[in-house]
């Protein structure tokens, strides 16, 4: 059984690493053989795809790593980052993509292979984890996951709240042994200088087969800290001091070097420089696609209001987008008036305002399609808090106290609250706070997955053409 024995920490990032590489260099073979005996109905050379394969294993390598994907707890699937795997992987294609098309690199390799070699890949590295978790999760519960063997010395309080599996999922260690400091309290128990209780100390270690000592004293005992280390320093082994029952709750938190020395980050942007890359990535690559696929509609749309009614093509109105920076959203006109002012009156359904083909088209969405290129610029993205009109934010933000927080990220074309009902007019305040909900459960559970799922469920909903 894999894992079935006793197994060292050190080893598992060197598998995990060759396994997932080997997984890739499959599913480029696989990817490209795939497509070519689907659409060709030839089976092709593998040469390039075994190249594009190592390549991208690599690539994944990197980034991978850069990433802490294979950090033990990652591994064990103690710590979930399947959004960071997909997009690490998405960013991992689009580099090869890059690569290939722009510097004319595989004349051979066509765009439908390497879409399949995504597809496939993604698979792969998903099923590839799963299979990697459960038996290191078991390795875990049984003990049978070899870790360095520490020796444990702390107060009785700090010990207490210690136990042998704590130490093994959040430290990687195994403990051999463990010295209960005494009570400087207690006038019967020795002082912890006694030269009796130090040369026990010192005895077990040295009869163990430990690598390492660990302290677990409360970090408000400097000098017992102190006293303690300077007595263990006839020991060979290294000293590790373990974060208490108050200061693990924050060292738990990222740190983060922001100069000379590091800080406790408390409060994290709602997305990190790597998963904003990621997602700016794919909202230009898709956005920009869209823009060339929908040029008909976009073209014919103009047309069409042009007909209808006099007014200009796009309505512009200025909305406040990522941290309460304010841009101008872009969209078909769909009505006879253009408000932007201190006061705008939401639309609603029979509005006498609406055009005869802005009927139609917000039934639909197609005024939305201009804000592609908003998107396209930066100001957007794909999916996020829909942006409301600066009047509206200035009135809401005064009656709901977390309605400012929507604006920690992109606003969106659509999004978690869109897709879940809450769209169109919001004539009561409770309308919106529903909505800003939703906003803020996007925000705090962002994921890659998470934003596939919400553009997939607004097309399913323009397809049945529910209106704004």
């Amino acid at each position: 059984m894999l894992f079935g024995a006793s197994v060292a920490f050190a080893w598992l990032e060197l598998t995990a690493i060759l396994f997932e590489m080997a997984l890739v260099l499959l599913a480029s073979v696989a990817g490209g053989v795939l497509y070519h005996l689907a659409y060709y109905e030839v089976f092709p050379p593998v040469d390039g795809f075994l190249g594009i394969g190592v390549v991208g294993a690599v690539l994944h390598l990197f980034i991978a790593k850069l990433q802490g994907l294979y950090d033990a707890p990652v591994l064990a699937g103690l710590d979930r980052r399947w959004s960071r795997l997909l997009c690490g992987w998405l960013l991992v294609v689009l580099l090869l993509t890059l690569f290939i098309f722009l510097l004319k690199a595989g004349a051979g390799v066509s765009r439908g292979s390497m879409l399949s070699f995504g597809l496939v890949g993604a698979a792969a590295l998903i099923l590839g984890r799963a299979t990697l978790q459960r038996p290191l999760q078991r390795a875990l519960d049984r003990g049978t996951l070899a870790t360095r063997p520490a020796i444990v010395v702390g107060t009785l309080e700090e010990l207490s709240r210690l136990r042998a599996t704590d130490l093994l999922r959040k430290y990687g260690l195994t403990e051999v042994a463990r010295i209960t400091l005494p009570d400087p309290l207690d006038q019967r128990a020795p002082d912890s200088g006694d030269p009796q209780f130090i040369d026990g100390a010192i005895r077990l270690v040295r009869e163990s087969r430990a690598e390492e000592i660990v302290l677990a004293i409360s970090w408000d005992q400097q000098d017992r800290i102190g006293a303690v280390c300077e007595q263990l320093r006839a020991s060979p082994l290294p000293v590790h001091l373990l974060p208490d029952h108050t200061t693990e709750r924050f060292l738990s938190m990222p740190i983060v070097a922001t100069g000379p020395l590091p800080t406790v980050e408390m409060q994290r942007a709602p997305l990190s420089a790597f998963e904003r890359i990621c997602k700016r990535t794919f909202d230009l690559v898709v956005a920009s696609g869209l823009l060339v696929v929908l040029l008909p509609v976009l073209i014919a749309a103009a047309i069409m209001i042009r007909l209808d009614s006099s007014g200009p093509i796009l309505f512009r109105q200025r909305r406040n987008g990522f941290d309460g920076k304010s841009f101008s959203i872009l969209k078909f006109r769909t009505m006879h008036v253009i408000e932007d002012g201190n006061v705008v009156e939401q639309a609603r359904p029979g509005d006498p305002r609406i055009t005869r083909i802005g009927k139609h088209m917000r039934r639909h969405s197609i005024d939305e399609l201009p804000q592609l290129v908003n998107v396209v610029r930066g100001e957007m993205s794909l999916v996020g808090p829909r942006p409301h009109a600066i009047a509206h934010d200035d009135k809401f933000s005064k009656l709901i106290a977390s309605y400012a927080f929507r604006q920690h990220v992109k606003p969106g074309i659509t999004g978690l609250a869109q897709v879940n009902g809450l769209r169109g007019p919001t004539p009561r305040v409770e309308d919106m706070r529903l909505r800003v909900e939703r906003d803020l459960a996007y925000i705090k559970g962002w994921s890659f997955m998470l934003d596939l799922r919400i553009i997939l469920q607004t097309f399913g909903e323009l397809l049945w053409g529910r209106a704004h």
